[in-house]
């Protein structure tokens, strides 16, 4: 609730800006000077921060002791003040017994020497002592350990004025301990991926339809713009560690100022992007799902078999007398498997009567995921499938049963979704005449991106959200070729060469130097359902497309997204899936 003592106007307004290249003991950096110099241009510029109220400190002036004298110092603010905090330069993280702990290195820092280090969680709780109602931290640093906590529902709409009488202590980090943070390449041309972004959103890219900018917008601003940044490594995460107000950045009329015109706006909660915290460290579990079912090892011949497995195929032939069962040669399997120990509640008989399908939803079509049809259970698990009946409704007198794909979900929480008929293909076989095998490119990675959140959004259905492991398996992979590359064109009227789109002397034109040469492929992600967002989740299905391109002799971008972008072409995907 809001604390009526806070006023919904700022007092004044102050910062602490520091950017370290020259460091004494560690590698050091090139760009972390310009990034600092250029936030507190900003401030001062555009953002009505007094000049005398900025403190800067750079290079060999960001000693360990120095910093912590200057943050202290905010001790003596006012409660209706804010304080903004950036920190350009290295930072670590040391695995402790209850988790990762987070540390930036000052100038005179030494890595092997912790107490030359700031902990993060030292800024956090001296944070306590100072007054201002409104602090954030802005950190073009990677470590981990934020301790970042999601805020309760708040509903669709809040009043600034509410805000600004609401305490709050949010946080922005650049990555997480195992990124690495970009020290150049951001589009300014002059400052890290990071901080140019969290310029732009400054300047005003970032404000919403009011014109307003609070730091929530700010931060959702960098965090998708560095996410979906092409030459980026690094996820940021953030959000707030105390409080539920939000730091006010911009007003039109700077209402939130001194002297500022009466006013207010509506704006729309953020939601916030916490960094993951698994429960416990991944090594802890040893997952065994994959391993038991035929994907440990894709050079081997049995990669992918299983029982289920076995059963993928359809009915050819015109008669029942000339019928018999076409196995496929390959397919696309796809597991799931938790690796926390957070427990997995899935009911079994709950999920094969009820499983709500996976649609579209606010026209975020990389969610459609279309379930199988029929359903079957056994003692610990649920499978979903869509059979090949060739004449009617019943088994065949063999007994044998050909599935065109299926989905199994164990109450372990172990997904497995395999499907051949949408993403294989045989081209130019004639008589006896063998074709040449083909994966689809669009159905693959289509299949693959949105089989991730139909998997998340089963396994929420067990109130579990911590890490898990995708396996992404192309099995029977040796000598097929990829075709179904992306076909809308460029502005120029370029578009990708379709492998069969011609014939040359009654033969396939097949690019035949694209046969791949591994028996299988498989893929390994580790992720958090918890934070599993789009931007997260087009990188790891850009990964599995940049990888497929390799496999398949693909010098190039992925023939799966259009011409010379990173867009999917989903209604594509969906048209003929």
């Amino acid at each position: 609730m809001s604390d009526k003592s806070y006023r919904p106007q700022y007092d004044n307004s102050h910062a602490l800006v520091i950017g370290i290249n020259g460091y004494l003991n560690i590698n050091q950096l090139d760009i972390a000077r310009a990034d600092a110099e250029s936030v507190a241009a900003v401030l001062v510029g555009n953002l009505g921060f007094p000049k005398s109220h900025v403190s800067v400190l750079l290079d060999d002036q960001a000693t360990r002791a120095k910093i912590m004298e200057r943050f202290l110092a905010f001790e003596s603010l006012g409660p209706d003040d804010r304080l903004f905090v950036f920190f350009a330069g290295h930072g670590a993280t040391v695995t402790g017994r209850r988790g990762p702990v987070g540390y930036l290195v000052p100038v005179d820092g030494k890595l092997d020497d912790k107490s030359t280090l700031i902990r993060w969680d030292d800024l956090t709780r001296n944070a306590e002592i100072i007054p201002a109602k409104h602090i954030l931290f802005v950190m073009d640093a990677c470590y981990s350990g934020l301790a970042i906590q999601r805020t309760a529902n708040i509903g669709e709409q809040r009043f600034v004025s509410d805000m600004l009488q609401r305490l709050s202590r949010q946080v922005i980090t650049a990555g997480k301990a195992d990124e690495t943070v970009a020290d150049s390449g951001g589009p300014t041309g002059k400052n890290s991926i990071f901080t140019s972004y969290l310029l732009e959103g400054l300047q005003g890219k970032a404000v919403n339809e009011n014109g307003v900018l609070t730091a929530s917008y700010l931060m959702n601003y960098v965090y998708q713009s560095v996410a979906n940044d092409p030459k980026s490594n690094q996820t940021p995460h953030f959000g707030h560690f105390d409080g539920d107000g939000d730091f006010i950045l911009r007003t039109p009329s700077n209402e939130h100022l001194p002297k500022g015109p009466a006013g207010d706006y509506l704006v729309k909660p953020i939601a916030e992007q916490p960094e993951p915290q698994l429960h416990v460290s991944a090594p802890s579990i040893k997952p065994v799902f994959a391993e038991k079912n035929g994907y440990a090892d894709p050079d081997s011949d049995s990669f992918g078999r299983n029982e289920w497995t076995r059963k993928l195929g359809r009915f050819v032939g015109g008669s029942e007398e000339t019928e018999k069962v076409e196995r496929p040669f390959g397919w696309l399997a796809l597991v799931v498997e938790p690796v926390s120990n957070q427990p997995v509640n899935l009911d079994i008989a709950n999920l094969a009567k009820a499983l709500p399908e996976v649609k579209i939803r606010d026209e975020k079509l990389y969610e459609h995921f279309s379930m199988p049809n029929h359903t079957i259970t056994t003692a610990k698990s649920v499978i979903f499938l869509e059979p090949d009946y060739p004449n009617s409704d019943r088994m065949r007198s063999s007994g044998e049963e050909c599935w065109k794909r299926f989905l199994r979900i164990e109450r372990s929480g172990a997904i497995e979704y395999c499907d051949y008929l949408t993403v294989t293909a045989v081209r130019g076989q004639r008589g006896g005449t063998p074709g040449i095998r083909v994966f689809r490119y669009v159905s693959l990675i289509g299949q693959i991106w949105t089989f991730l959140y139909a998997a998340k959004r089963i396994l929420s259905l067990g109130n579990y959200e911590a890490g898990v492991r995708y396996l992404v398996s192309i099995v029977g992979a040796k000598d097929s070729i990829l075709e179904q590359f992306a076909r809308q064109p460029r502005e120029d009227g370029h578009s990708w060469r379709q492998p069969f789109d011609s014939e040359i002397d009654g033969r396939f034109d097949s690019p035949l130097k694209w046969k791949c040469r591994d028996p299988n492929i498989q893929m390994p992600f580790k992720l958090v359902l918890s934070s599993l967002g789009e931007p997260e989740a087009k990188k790891l299905v850009m990964e599995c497309a940049e990888q497929l391109g390799l496999a398949y002799n693909h010098q190039s971008e992925p023939r799966c997204f259009n011409l010379g972008t990173d867009v999917f072409p989903w209604e594509q995907f969906h048209s003929g899936h």
